[in-house]
């Protein structure tokens, strides 16, 4: 896949990237270091590379980066999009399996740093590490957690009653406002208080239902209907819906996918749910121009999706709480609903087998989420 010639990012100090190559060749056998020339095939490496991927000295050089990745990836139009996600964004990181020369699988974390055009054999910086053992002790982690979780039943009761009897005095509510609506047209001046009542029903309404699907998930009284679909197609129905209920609809949000579409299998409607909060959270928090971009790709059998913005970042000590119920918003003296939405994103993905997780480097410094789930679905084949 050709990368588009016309997208443009500064070019890092040839100088810092000189000092930092010398380190890692010289210093750091275990970090792999490569150089790609604008078409990702590889023009240097250090020795760390040669002995992750098992070359001999030299051994590497003029390989296509597509070689080192699996064949599910590669056929996915990976090592492509790679490139392509740091040509946009300066950088993109990464954990995935990837193969050695003998065809053995290891599992990668690292990062693609685009260098610039000024000279076309060193385009990209790739750097990675061989972190198979951390890989497996943080799998084994994850099925004793998912093993030993247990819900809080005597909240969800509380949680669901409640939900059950506001339910009642809403709909007279909703009733009542619906027949002064009618009546309005006698007697105009009822016409804006009869909206603003009917307004915040529905907003009342909405948070009941969140309440509601809250305690389903957590009594275990949902099952997921899973469906295929492209991940791409995925992205794109769920950023036009978050627009579109943002009052945003030409608000660009970027949306960076390979260009062999991803296919998953999901819960159609709760994935595209806990989609488009996130992409909603990214538009009410980034005053324009502030840019978001929503990238979606594969890392050994997950499928992740990074919705990452220009925003007003979140503080430190808010990313512990970030997930759980009736937090504080981001911004004082903002007015956004229970804080039962990034609960629910949560809940969600974690019904699906995946996770989610928030980082931001602080205020004022933007946020990205990145939701990581079986690109399969549970006990899918």
């Amino acid at each position: 896949m050709a990368i588009p010639s016309e997208v443009q990012s500064p070019a890092i100090d040839g100088q810092v990237i000189k000092d930092m190559l010398w380190a890692f060749a010289v210093r750091s056998p275990e970090h792999a270091v490569m150089l790609l020339d604008s078409d990702g095939e590889v023009t240097w490496t250090n020795a760390g590379a040669e002995i992750i991927l098992g070359a001999v000295p030299g051994g590497l050089i003029g390989s296509p980066i597509a070689r080192f990745f699996t064949r599910r990836d590669a056929m996915a139009g990976i090592p492509d999009h790679e490139r392509l996600e740091a040509r946009h964004r300066g950088t993109a990181s990464y954990d995935r399996w990837l193969r050695r020369l003998d065809r053995s699988r290891f599992w990668a974390s690292g990062v693609m740093v685009y260098l610039g055009e000024e000279m076309p054999c060193c385009s990209y910086l790739k750097l990675f590490r061989d972190l198979t053992e951390v890989k497996m002790q943080l799998e084994a982690n994850r099925e004793r957690a998912i093993a030993a979780t247990e819900s809080s039943e005597a909240k969800s009761a509380a949680i669901a009653l409640m939900a059950h009897e506001l339910r009642n005095p809403l709909s007279g509510i909703s009733l009542a406002a619906a027949l002064m609506m009618q009546r309005s047209e006698d007697d105009p001046k009822f016409e804006e208080p009869v909206r603003i009542i009917t307004r915040n029903v529905s907003l009342a309404v909405r948070l009941i239902e969140d309440l509601v699907q809250h305690s389903r998930i957590s009594f275990g009284n949902v099952s997921l209907e899973y469906t295929k679909m492209g991940l791409g197609e995925l992205l794109e129905i769920s950023v036009d819906i978050a627009r579109h209920q943002m009052d945003q609809d030409e608000r660009p949000v970027r949306i960076l996918v390979p260009a062999s579409d991803i296919e998953v299998q999901v819960d159609r409607m709760r994935m595209q749910q806990v989609i488009v909060n996130l992409v909603t959270n990214a538009l009410r928090y980034t005053p324009e121009p502030g840019r978001i971009w929503v990238s979606g790709t594969l890392e050994g059998s997950d499928a992740i999706v990074r919705v990452s913005d220009e925003g007003v970042g979140i503080s430190p000590d808010h990313l512990e709480t970030l997930f759980e119920m009736f937090t504080l918003p981001r911004l004082k003296g903002s007015k956004l609903g229970l804080g039962l939405g990034l609960a629910l994103v949560k809940q969600i993905v974690e019904l699906h087998g995946g996770s989610v997780q928030a980082r931001s480097e602080g205020l004022d410094k933007g946020s990205q989420f990145v939701v990581r789930f079986p690109a399969r679905g549970n006990g899918a084949c």
